[in-house]
């Protein structure tokens, strides 16, 4: 299903940077890849400044700017060559870094993108910084976010899944990803529609508890039909609870410490990019763990 074979870096030498840099060198590692892309966008407008005071043309002012980014970035190539055995390739790109590195993965056909988000100050949240928080509503593509030192392989997984076409796809790339012995947790949160309305008006509390009862039967089979599909030689585990999804997603995080949530993400038309849905976005906001977060790649149309 995940069939990684160009793992792609968002890099501005930052110290969340190298944090995405170490992910990604393992991850190339982990799937056979004996190269790592790192890509670096630098602002026009310090490239048309350049010009201006060179006087010379943008072009050679783009020249120049890349010649300076390929110095600077000798020792995190030189860095990631010793500690991994792997050679590195530098794209220098010009423009919002957001948009021209989902356009430049599209184009490359990049398979994984790889971003570190902020580090914290003493007390305070993650936060994503601009370029992986505009990312997760354009990525065309796998995008992961790195918090955590990245010390070992994933080893505990959660993924919540509500068995539409996008999670299960998203279940499917996280089982690809992580390792056969590593632990994977599909968490389901289910509910019955309009229960506060049946509650106003009266319907009784064994009738409601008989329509939860159904729903968690109904759910139990799906979850159990979507792991039998995934293979024996996996370890996955389930956690079906009654409630809101992002509730139980926070408590599982706060009580299980997983070190990767895996997320499906809408996006078939422009407007759902932009929107993103309102658990992943909480989930995103809320935990301090890594988030792998897969829109549901497009199908081709069937032959006529």
């Amino acid at each position: 299903m995940l069939d990684v074979k160009r793992i792609l870096v968002a890099s501005d030498m930052s110290e969340s940077s190298a944090l995405a840099e170490t992910r990604a060198a393992k991850l190339c590692l982990r799937f056979g890849l004996t190269e790592l892309e790192l890509v670096n966008v630098q602002d026009t407008g310090f490239v048309e400044v350049l010009g201006q005071i060179l006087a010379g043309t943008e072009k050679k002012s783009e020249e120049l700017v890349i010649e300076q980014v390929t110095r600077d970035f000798e020792p995190v190539r030189k860095r990631i060559a010793d500690s991994f055995g792997i050679s590195t390739k530098l794209t220098v790109l010009f423009g919002r870094p957001s948009i021209e590195i989902a356009r430049y993965a599209k184009e490359s056909r990049t398979d994984l993108i790889v971003a570190g988000a902020k580090r914290p100050g003493l007390g305070k949240k993650f936060f994503l910084g601009n370029t992986p928080d505009r990312l997760l509503h354009i990525t065309p593509v796998p995008l992961l976010i790195v918090r955590q030192e990245p010390d070992s392989p994933y080893q505990n997984a959660l993924i919540p899944v509500d068995f539409s076409q996008n999670s299960i796809y998203a279940a499917r790339v996280a089982v690809d990803m992580m390792l056969p012995a590593s632990r994977k947790i599909f968490l389901h949160a289910y509910d019955i529609p309009n229960e506060g309305l049946m509650r106003y008006a009266n319907v009784s509390s064994d009738l409601i508890g008989s329509y939860r009862t159904e729903a968690k039967r109904k759910a139990e089979d799906e979850m159990g039909r979507l792991i039998a599909s995934l293979g024996s030689d996996n370890r996955i585990s389930q956690v079906i609870q009654y409630g809101g999804a992002v509730r139980i997603i926070e408590d599982y995080v706060n009580a299980n410490n997983p070190d990767l949530i895996v997320m499906g993400k809408q996006g078939r038309s422009n407007l759902e990019n932009l929107l993103l849905g309102s658990t992943t976005r909480n989930t995103v906001n809320e935990t301090s763990c890594d988030i792998l977060v897969v829109p549901l790649m497009q199908q081709p149309a069937p032959a006529a």
